[in-house]
This record gives C-alpha cells, sequence and structure tokens, in this order.
C-alpha cells in the first residue's frame, strides 16, 4: 500500500502520498457518472472521497450489494477513469437497522424508560444508539477491520490512502433527530443507558480523582461515580431560557412587573443560572454531563482511529468534530471532546463544513474548528467547502445564497479557495444535493477552468516558504461552552466570526486557550480572548506569561475568569478582577450594552466612529438554510459588567446608557490589558487595537480578507475603491487574471463590485 501522512512541508502541514505533497483542493464528487469524473480528472484533481460502509453497517440483501462490496465497486469506477487518482473512503460507521433495532440496551434511554425512534442513514431506527455503546465500538471494529482486509487484498491497495470516519446523522457525529436529549413534547430527558452511565462515570473518574472531590464541586454529598446525576429539564433550562424571559419582557415592556397571565422578569435571575450563565457554583454537575455527553462522541472516534492505525498504519486516518459553530453545543455531542482528538495521537485531520450564514456574494463562510491548534500538532483541518454554485436545485439552498450567475459561483469559490491556502487549510469540494440539469452543480466550463487554474495555484504555492507569521490570534475556550447560554455560545463562537472577525482587515489564527501554555504554540502580537469565561488559577497564569514573552496585548470580552472551579467563591467579580487587572462592578440585572467611542482620544480606538454604537453585532446575520431575516436577538445583557472609575487606566469607551466605563486598557506586569464588558467587539475597534499592538492592517474597509506571506485575497464586501496596503514593497500579480498591479509598490488601489474576488501572489 502507499504510505500517506500529514507532514512539515515547506513550514507547514500538507497531505503526502510517496513523498509527494498535495494541496488543495481535493474532491467528494458523484459517484456513477464517469464523463463528469473525467472531466474532474482533466482539472488536475487526483485525490478523491468515496462513500464507503462495512458489511456489519449495511449488510445488503438480493437487491443490494453490502457496504463492502458496493466500496470496492465505487473505487473502481474512480480508478478506472482517473488510475493515478488516490482515493480516502468516507466511512460510515454507523451500526445496521437491525442491528441497532435488536440492541435496545445500547440506545438512548430517556426518563421514562423509553427510546425515542429517529432517521438515522434514511432508516427509521427504534431508538439511536449511544454513541458511548462499547458494543457498537467493538463489532463496528471488526466489521472496520474486515474492509480493510478486503481493500489490502485487492488491486486498489496502492490507490487508498486514508479513512475519514462518519457516523450518527450525516455522518456528522451528532444525536440526529429533534428531540436529541429531550423531548419537551413528553416532558422527557436522557441519557439513562447503561453505555452512558459507564463513560459518564469514567469521564467523572479522570475529572476528579476522588468521589470527595465530586462532591464538594457538585454540592451533592451523595453524589457517587457510579450513579452520577442526569439533569432534568429544569436544570437545562439555562441553556435556552434566560434569552426567552429577558426578550418576553423587552417585547413586552408595558407589562413588567405586572401579572398578565403570568410574571414577565426582565432581569431573568433563577435557581439554576446567572443571567446567561450557569450557576456553576451550585450547578456545576450540568456542565459536567454536557462535556461527558461530548466526550463520550469523542472517545467513539479515538478507538475506531486506534483500530484503523493498528490495522493500516500508512493511512491518513480524520473525522468530524469540533463544531464550534452552527450546531447545538449541548446535546449534538460533537463539539468540547476535541483537545482529546487532537492529543490522541492517531488522527490526521478533523472536518467539517463552514457556517450557514452569510454565504452570499459578499460574505463569508466561517469555518467551525480552531485550526490552529491542529497546525501545531502536525495535524490538518480540511474545510468541507460543500459550496453551491448557480447549477444547485433551488431546494439546496441556490437562492438564500443569492447563486443567480456563474459569476456568483465563481467568486464564491475563489474566495473559499483563497481561504485554504492564506490559513494553509487542506479543503475539498463536495457535491451537496442535485443541480438543474442533473450533470453535476460543478458541471460547467467556467467552474472546471478555475478548478485547474486553482489546482497550478495549489502547486504554486506549495513550492514556496509556507510558514505562517500572522499576528493576532483568536483564542476559544472549550470549559465554558457548557456553562453560559445556547444562544450566547451561538453569538461569540459563531455569528460573530460571521459578521466580524474575518473584517479586521488583517488575518488571524485560531487556538483553544489551553495551547497558550504548548511551546509549540507561535507568540502573537495581539490575543483576542473570546469566551474565556471559565479559568483556573493555573490556566490564567499561563495566559499571562504567553503574553509576558513580547510584550503583548490581551483582549478580554465579556466575563474573562468569571467562572473558576478551583476558586473559594466559583462565581466572582474579583475572578475577573484578577484576570483583566481591572476593578470591576457586576450588573445583576438587564442592560444594553450600547457604548460609544471618541477615535481621536486614543490610538486604540483611532479607526472607530463616533457615529456608530459599539458592544453587539450590528450588521445583519442571517441563514443561509432557512429563510430568516436574522440570527440575532434583539442586543442585551444579563448580567452587565461595568469598569470602575480607577487610576492607571485609560478608557477607550463608555456606555450610552450612564457614562460608566465599558472599554479600557491599561499597562500589565509585562504586556498589556485591554477589557470590553461586552459579549463582542466590533471589527473597527479590534483593528484599531491590533494597529495600536503593532500589528499591519492591510485594508480598512471592512472587506472579507485572506492573507499570508505569499498571497493577499480579498471578497468586496460593497461596489466601490478600496486600498490594500502591503507589509513590504512588492509587484502583487493576481493569480486568476495572470496580471501585475504594480512594479515594487507598497499598496495599491482597487475598484470592485460586491462580491468580487482578488487573489494576488506577492513576488
Amino acid at each position: 500500500m502507499s504510505k500517506a501522512k500529514v507532514e512539515i512541508y515547506n513550514g507547514e502541514p500538507a497531505i503526502v502520498v510517496d513523498g509527494k505533497a498535495f494541496p488543495p483542493m481535493t474532491i467528494t464528487a458523484r459517484g456513477g457518472d464517469l464523463e463528469y469524473m473525467k472531466k474532474l480528472r482533466d482539472t488536475g484533481i487526483r485525490i478523491f472521497y468515496v462513500s464507503a460502509a462495512t458489511k456489519w453497517g449495511v449488510p445488503g440483501d438480493e437487491n443490494t450489494p453490502d457496504g463492502t462490496t458496493k466500496t470496492l465497486s465505487d473505487i473502481k469506477d474512480i480508478l478506472d477513469v482517473v488510475p493515478d487518482a488516490y482515493i480516502i473512503l468516507r466511512l460510515g460507521l454507523n451500526p445496521s437497522k437491525e442491528w441497532a433495532n435488536s440492541h435496545p440496551e445500547e440506545q438512548v434511554l430517556f426518563s421514562d424508560g423509553s427510546h425515542v425512534p429517529v432517521i438515522l442513514d434514511g432508516h427509521q431506527i427504534d431508538g439511536m444508539v449511544s454513541f458511548a455503546s462499547e458494543k457498537w465500538r467493538e463489532e463496528g471494529a471488526n466489521g472496520f477491520a474486515e474492509l480493510l482486509d478486503a481493500i489490502k487484498e485487492s488491486q486498489y491497495a496502492d490507490r487508498v490512502i486514508g479513512a475519514f470516519l462518519c457516523g450518527g446523522g450525516t455522518g456528522e457525529w451528532y444525536y440526529p433527530g429533534e428531540h436529541r436529549m429531550k423531548n419537551l413534547e413528553k416532558g422527557i430527558y436522557a441519557d439513562f443507558s447503561e453505555p452512558f452511565r459507564k463513560s459518564y462515570s469514567k469521564y467523572l473518574k479522570n475529572k476528579y480523582g476522588t468521589e470527595e472531590n465530586l462532591r464538594k464541586a457538585w454540592k451533592m454529598p451523595d453524589a457517587t461515580f457510579d450513579a452520577p446525576k442526569i439533569p432534568d429539564l429544569s436544570d437545562r433550562e439555562y441553556i435556552n431560557k434566560a434569552e426567552e424571559k429577558v426578550l418576553d419582557a423587552l417585547m413586552n415592556w408595558e407589562s413588567v412587573g405586572y401579572t398578565v397571565g403570568k410574571t414577565i422578569d426582565a432581569d431573568a435571575r433563577g435557581e439554576t443560572n446567572l443571567g446567561v450563565f450557569l450557576n456553576a457554583a451550585d450547578y456545576m454537575y450540568c456542565a459536567d454531563f454536557f462535556a461527558a455527553l461530548n466526550q463520550a462522541t469523542a472517545d467513539t472516534i479515538i478507538h475506531f482511529a486506534k483500530v484503523c492505525k493498528k490495522h493500516t498504519k500508512d493511512f491518513l486516518v480524520g473525522a468530524f468534530y469540533g463544531y464550534f459553530g452552527c450546531t447545538d453545543y449541548y446535546e449534538a455531542s460533537h463539539c468540547t471532546g476535541t483537545l482529546s482528538l487532537l492529543d490522541c495521537g492517531c488522527i490526521d485531520f478533523l472536518s467539517g463544513p463552514g457556517t450557514y450564514n452569510n454565504r452570499e456574494p459578499g460574505g463569508v463562510v466561517a469555518q467551525r474548528e480552531m485550526q490552529d491548534s491542529m497546525r501545531i500538532r502536525n495535524m490538518l483541518y480540511i474545510c468541507e467547502d460543500d459550496a453551491r454554485t448557480h447549477l444547485s436545485t433551488p431546494s439546496i439552498q441556490r437562492e438564500q445564497m443569492q447563486l443567480y450567475s456563474p459569476t456568483d459561483s465563481i467568486n464564491t469559490l475563489k474566495r473559499d479557495f483563497a481561504r485554504d491556502i492564506c490559513d494553509e487549510l487542506q479543503g475539498w469540494w463536495i457535491e451537496i444535493g442535485g443541480s438543474v440539469d442533473g450533470s453535476g452543480i460543478y458541471n460547467h466550463p467556467d467552474i472546471l477552468s478555475l478548478f485547474k487554474r486553482q489546482q497550478e495555484i495549489g502547486e504554486l504555492a506549495y513550492t514556496l516558504d509556507r510558514t505562517k507569521k500572522n499576528e493576532i490570534a483568536i483564542i476559544y475556550d472549550t470549559h465554558s461552552v457548557h456553562m453560559v447560554s445556547d444562544y450566547t455560545d451561538k453569538m461569540v463562537l459563531d455569528y460573530f466570526r460571521t459578521s466580524d472577525i474575518h473584517r479586521i482587515g488583517a488575518p488571524v489564527d485560531y487556538y483553544f486557550h489551553d495551547d497558550m501554555a504548548n511551546p509549540s504554540m507561535p507568540d502573537y502580537k495581539l490575543y483576542v480572548m473570546l469566551n474565556t469565561y471559565c479559568l483556573t488559577d493555573t490556566e490564567r497564569e499561563a495566559v499571562f506569561a504567553k503574553a509576558r514573552k513580547n510584550h503583548a496585548t490581551l483582549l478580554w470580552l465579556y466575563a474573562p475568569g468569571f467562572i473558576n472551579p478551583d476558586g473559594e467563591k466559583v462565581m466572582n467579580i474579583e475572578n475577573i478582577e484578577k484576570t483583566t487587572g481591572f476593578k470591576t462592578r457586576l450588573l445583576d440585572k438587564t442592560i444594553l450594552p450600547r457604548f460609544k467611542v471618541d477615535p481621536s482620544s486614543h490610538e486604540a480606538v483611532n479607526l472607530g466612529s463616533p457615529d456608530k454604537f459599539y458592544g453587539f453585532i450590528d450588521r445583519n446575520v442571517h441563514s443561509n438554510i432557512w429563510t430568516t431575516y436574522t440570527e440575532l436577538y434583539t442586543e442585551f445583557a444579563n448580567p452587565g459588567f461595568v469598569i470602575e472609575e480607577q487610576d492607571g487606566i485609560e478608557v477607550l469607551g463608555r456606555y450610552c446608557a450612564n457614562g460608566n466605563p465599558a472599554y479600557a486598557i491599561k499597562e500589565m506586569d509585562g504586556f498589556v490589558s485591554a477589557y470590553c464588558c461586552t459579549q463582542v467587539l466590533r471589527s473597527d475597534l479590534i483593528a484599531s487595537l491590533a494597529k495600536y499592538s503593532g500589528c499591519h492592517i492591510f485594508t480598512s474597509s471592512e472587506d472579507v480578507l485572506y492573507a499570508n506571506e505569499n498571497f493577499v485575497a480579498i471578497h468586496a464586501s460593497f461596489s466601490g475603491k478600496r486600498k490594500i496596503h502591503f507589509k513590504k514593497a512588492c509587484s502583487p500579480y493576481e493569480v486568476y487574471e495572470e496580471k501585475c498591479y504594480g512594479e515594487n509598490v507598497d499598496s495599491i488601489e482597487l475598484d470592485m463590485k460586491l462580491g468580487e474576488t482578488k487573489m494576488f501572489l506577492l513576488k
């Protein structure tokens, strides 16, 4: 068999097969259309993903081949047309319908003792199999090994180079169905199954060590590892009820404080929540339950990955997981176990489709992963670029994504490819749904010509020094995810990435905060601490130590370190003060988070506007799947936070309502601390702080921008002129026009139309 691995190639990780590196892009194409495959072959694509299954998962019958037989047949079809192609199996690992229904003891169990039917792989089954099922892992692994043996013994053995592990709903390792772990109509909740009980117990033992520690953290004197408590529906209300109560009050303000068939309260304090926060002091067990649920899925992926590596060590192994965007952060279970996957030593890449917000021309396909945490581990993030085109059927969101012409398709495909090249990611295109003429959504001469040119650009990019030297790092925290409401997570981890982060005018890298203690993580000039609401003393000191290395700036948002699981007081305003360096006041009520800045008052806000309100997302964030006008709620914060007037700070912004400081900056011991009391900070103010911290800003036009040391790409958010400032004098060469835009220049001015994309090689 061929030897495939992820290894450093010219400075960054790449897929390398028998010594040859393969740049983006690869493809998951429609099976059966061999003429289409020939056209894709002619573009230069050489890595194809083939949908695969095991005989155990798809037993087959007299009319349908089993999974192994069908997999080998589909591999043959590709290689008959592209004999020098390499194949990665897009391998479904779900059990068969018959297996699932004959093992009710392995299914998710609800509080009333029932199983809830779901649709999985097109079949209705009596209940979803728990991702913690050891029986599924064991028998599924045997079926996986049988498939690998069949491939080894086939004539295609040297062309199959990897397995992309898929399970759960749409292969993305989430629990399918609206019920997930609760069914509100029936008033029932899960998971009481024996497989999950064992997995939950294991998680708690690893985290707490002793039951004494568990009981102290949970404030439950009778808590045990063997029978851990499952949160009931009332204890799960912090996930979405806080916003519902506040919004109800804001929308029915004339009834606040009165009873009109119900009591309306704008200040959503409950036993299990403080505003949008879980009451972590008394209900830490809720966060632990959801973390354990997510970890069980990660453990199953790791199990199958180890089987693959043990059986076929030169295979690439990857999976969908780590969805910090466009997802259910709680019950879907494919999110917060990511770090264990990154550190297990048997997974080469993770993947996911981009978020489905604002994908239209002028927008951005924001990713869901912290891809640079993978990069420093010599792993890859592979974007599933499930880009629709003007050829897609309306039912597959062509019109929601505003793709009406070949030009629309070309510009968005250029935009997404630029992200992969500039951010040093891999990617695959995938046929999602059908095309209007049935021939394939990329089966258009202009798109195929584009793919061919992009393969050439990718090959060129891989001959250059690919070492990333970005200056801004966006820092996420997995531990905080289950301690705030679902909407807070979505706003900060998903919508904000769509609305503002890629409009700063400078490229950014993405990490988990845990990596700030990792010596492999590069140093940055600005760290944007996006959702670090939960920090231990040790974790906080690791962040400080990282910032001190080069006198960097830490930008803290909303409630950094508010929750300290090891603290004497788990939730305390003093935790924020220790983290940010600012004396702060908590407002246990709902506030409107609007604040204003004076750009002339300080260099750290000089790209802002005196006429704008800050403190919330002011761009429309809308879905490209559902036809809603906006995904955003009316802006509010609960609880609110205020910086106290104090010596040694410079106030950058003040709340509109009362003039209290909402944003300030100060010099700390070896680094700069900037604290903004609102959940998000607009792109122009992040750009101002970045520039103040010594970062290079390529453009202030708020276009979507991707850049590295070799390329700069811009995707126009409006029609008109904008200017790009390069780090040093160069001769920018537009790679699609094959045209030079100047000789030895440090800036260029462009007149672009909305949605247009240009990508410059910096000669």
